[in-house]
């Protein structure tokens, strides 16, 4: 009987990571309001999640400690940035980090990719360097929605900033630990 109850929840558990749900702190962009290009004097960096496999899961984004917004199933999340050196990070069951190098008037890309954690999803930032093509991004651009942070979303990372802090605190030395080959680095001239 328990290890029927333990296998009933760990399918339901399965179940979840595998749908797609939208989240409540983002809003969805309407058509007429797509960002399409940078900002005069911005860069362009969309955080593209298309898979579900997780989607029960909320993936938030920050741009070193300031909230971008929340990836969720089947959403881009477009953040005009400065030009320049950025950290990004994303957090889930752990955090998990970007280096980004950001011209002017140029668009990036970086994939929010989940994977099965202890408890619930970890997600990793996938920097997309020349090798996205015009009919992959044209694929994302048809199946997820474009979202935008509402208030929902910046009181979440108002409430959340100290365990945020602590996520960050605790992973990015083991992300910096890494070998220059391992760490994930968004390269400047990957910018179209």
């Amino acid at each position: 009987m328990k290890s029927t109850t333990i296998r009933l929840a760990s399918l339901l558990f399965v179940g979840l990571l595998m749908t797609g749900c939208a989240s409540t702190q983002m809003t969805v962009i309407s058509k007429d309001q797509l960002v399409t290009k940078p900002e005069p004097g911005k860069a362009l960096i969309y955080f593209v999640r298309p898979s579900s496999f997780g989607g029960a899961i909320q993936a938030p984004l920050f741009d070193d400690d300031q909230y971008v917004g929340t990836s969720s199933a089947k959403t881009i999340v477009p953040y005009q940035a400065t030009p320049g050196m950025h950290m990004f990070m994303i957090v889930g069951e752990s955090a998990d980090f970007l280096q980004a190098e950001l011209l002017a008037d140029k668009t990036y890309y970086a994939e929010v990719t989940p994977r099965l954690g202890a408890w619930k999803a970890r997600f990793s930032l996938r920097p997309q360097n020349g090798q996205i093509t015009d009919k992959q991004v044209a694929g994302w651009e048809a199946s997820c929605k474009q979202v935008k942070a509402n208030e929902k979303g910046f009181a979440w990372a108002r409430q959340n900033a100290g365990s945020v802090k602590k996520m960050k605190q605790e992973y990015l030395p083991k992300w910096q630990g890494k070998s220059e080959t391992d760490k994930q680095i968004l390269r400047a001239e990957s910018g179209k």
